[in-house]
This record gives structure tokens, C-alpha cells and sequence, in this order.
């Protein structure tokens, strides 16, 4: 399969730079193309991190995800493995939660295939809310790549 189009969602996490390592090397022989979406609306994984910080007795931060007039640090800080693997790309920022934004750019620009980092949270929390991944496997119509992140290995 000649891979000319790759949504990569992005947040600014680890798990994310992952997945768009994995995505500039999956359009690098073809010469194709890298689409970053950064959505900026309300998903069930921002849910989970607020409860899960809150059953902590944390104060709740999002990870990742800067306020959207600072779009500037997606494309020199976020975008960055695609800027040193050469390979072309440009960004859309949605205003949709994760999961829409996603498949509605992917379908909008035809994309082969998304691919998205994964965090490696199987807890019981994770399972109960079911996490971006789950939610794209279910409504996508085209591959899903799901690129592991493990910390310190």
C-alpha cells in the first residue's frame, strides 16, 4: 500500500510526537503527506484526566493541550518530528472534541489511513470511559494506527 495521506492527531503529549514520527516515516518514500489535527474541543479523555486527577486530590490540568490562540507552538514545538524527518505537512486546528475532528478530516482530505499515539493507560478508569482510540476504531472508515509510547524505554 503506497501511502500518500496521514491524519495525525496531536496534543503535544509524547505519545503523540510518537505517532507523528511513525507518520513522517509512513509518507516519507512516497513523498506524501502529513495533515496535524489539533482539536480543541472537549473529549472523554480530557474527562478522565479530570477525574483522575481529582480522585488523587489534585488540582486538574490538561496535559498538552495550550489555549488556541497559541496555535505558533503547534507548528514549532508539536510538529517538530515532522519538520526534522523533511517530510511535508500542514495543520488543522478544530474546534471539534478529538474522536469528530479526526475522522472528519480524514475524510474531508482522504487520508489512507490515522494515526494517533497511545499513552499505554489500561486502567479501570480508562476502560470504564474508553479512550480516543477505542472511540476511532469503532466510526472510522479507513486504518487506524494506534503507535505505542512507553516512558523510559
Amino acid at each position: 500500500m503506497k501511502v500518500q495521506r496521514v491524519v495525525v492527531g496531536i496534543d503535544g503529549s509524547e505519545a503523540a510526537a510518537e505517532a507523528a514520527r511513525w507518520a513522517a516515516d509512513a509518507v516519507r518514500d512516497s513523498g506524501g503527506e502529513v495533515v496535524v489535527v489539533h482539536a480543541l474541543g472537549v473529549s472523554p479523555e480530557l474527562v478522565r484526566e479530570a477525574a483522575v486527577s481529582a480522585s488523587r486530590g489534585l488540582g486538574f490540568a490538561p496535559s498538552g493541550s495550550p489555549p488556541a490562540t497559541e496555535d505558533h507552538e503547534i507548528e514549532e514545538s508539536w510538529c517538530r518530528p515532522l519538520v526534522d524527518a523533511g517530510v511535508s505537512h500542514r495543520t488543522v486546528v478544530s474546534k471539534l472534541e478529538p474522536v469528530q475532528a479526526l475522522l472528519e478530516t480524514a475524510r474531508s482530505e482522504d487520508a489512507d489511513l490515522i494515526v494517533i499515539g497511545h499513552r499505554g493507560d489500561t486502567g479501570l478508569l480508562h476502560r470504564l470511559m474508553r479512550g480516543l482510540s477505542d472511540h476511532l476504531l469503532d466510526h472510522a472508515h479507513r486504518p487506524i494506527v494506534v503507535v505505542p509510547h512507553h516512558p523510559g524505554a
